[in-house]
């Protein structure tokens, strides 16, 4: 299968006023041809640092980038905004937790649409109207909604406009930066259900960001589970939900409130300059967790983690009985 995004030992720093923050750390990962990979962790992990760095939409002034970002071929990384501006928003389309933060207030929907069709592709303005129009039913709303304002929609509405607007180009990939925050669960439905129908009909990859396992467990072909800016397991979804082997993964799949559960709920994620940056946590942790960080270990052609207690000597420890149903 051949990879339509390689990430290569990706960091990523900023600098502040009083110290240099690592938000993400030497982070590999690999998303393929028509499939949906989803990047599951708490807040703060670092997942939508990564997304944006795919699209170089982060402060140059005060962030630092390393590693390779490699779409098809190219090197993201290195390339000018010109050439980006090439592949932002036409190859690769990306959709925000706030779609009313990408969206001018003052400015009707309809105009935005056309203004952002017309930068990508060579039509008259009557054909880019045109093309709005299809765009918005295909995506459940009345083409009267081209000349309605930011502000006269509801988040659900919202959120299908921005998807809209994703659609424009026909991406390759589609990045959805936790589509479903702030909705409520009938219209969360309704836009997983619109974005399965987007990969569908076009044929593109997705890359969906969630703190959610519910929400991925329904649409992701494979789960990367991310804590303070690493990888730490990644699988196929049955892999992930059904046979997780680092003691963070099952933090989350445990994370419901359980008035029987010995995990100690956290929402720290420091990043710390030795071991592992789970093990302050992590009630399972070895000596060895706070010396050194751990390799991923393999457990099948799909399925790795990393966490000293896949190594050959460590002690035997058995996953919690959790429920997931």
């Amino acid at each position: 299968m051949c990879a339509i995004l390689d990430i290569k030992q990706l960091s990523i720093e900023f600098q502040t006023q009083n110290q240099v923050i690592q938000a993400v750390k030497n982070l590999s990962l690999r998303l393929f041809e028509g499939e949906t990979l989803a990047i599951v962790g708490e807040s703060g992990c670092g997942k939508s640092v990564l997304c944006k760095s795919i699209l170089n939409l982060l402060p140059h002034q005060h962030c630092r980038c390393s590693g390779e970002i490699q779409y098809q071929g190219k090197n993201l990384l290195t390339l000018s905004e010109k050439q980006l501006t090439q592949i932002r928003g036409k190859e690769i389309a990306m959709i925000f937790q706030n779609p009313a933060s990408a969206l001018n207030p003052t400015i009707p929907v309809g105009k935005q649409l056309v203004e952002t069709i017309r930068v990508h592709q060579k039509i008259s303005p009557v054909q880019a109207k045109q093309l709005v129009f299809a765009l918005l039913e295909q995506v459940g709303l009345k083409s009267e909604c081209a000349i309605q304002y930011p502000y006269e929609f509801s988040g659900g509405m919202l959120q299908r406009i921005a998807i809209a607007a994703a659609l424009m180009t026909n991406p390759h990939l589609f990045i959805a930066d936790e589509p479903t925050t702030a909705l409520d669960t009938v219209t969360q439905k309704q836009i997983l259900e619109l974005i399965q129908n987007v990969k569908k009909q076009h044929g593109c990859s997705v890359l969906l960001i969630s703190h959610h396992l519910g929400i991925v467990s329904q649409m992701a072909d494979r789960i990367a589970v991310m804590y303070a800016g690493k990888i730490v397991e990644i699988g196929t979804t049955s892999e992930i939900l059904y046979h997780a082997c680092h003691p963070y993964t099952w933090l989350l799949l445990s994370c419901l409130p359980n008035v029987n559960s010995s995990y100690p709920i956290s929402y720290h994620n420091d990043m710390i300059s030795k071991g592992d940056a789970f093990a302050p946590y992590n009630p399972y942790a070895l000596r060895i967790d706070f010396e050194k960080e751990p390799p991923f270990f393999q457990l099948s052609d799909t399925h790795y983690a990393a966490t000293w207690l896949l190594h050959p000597d460590a002690p035997k420890v058995s996953s919690p009985i959790i429920s997931i149903e």
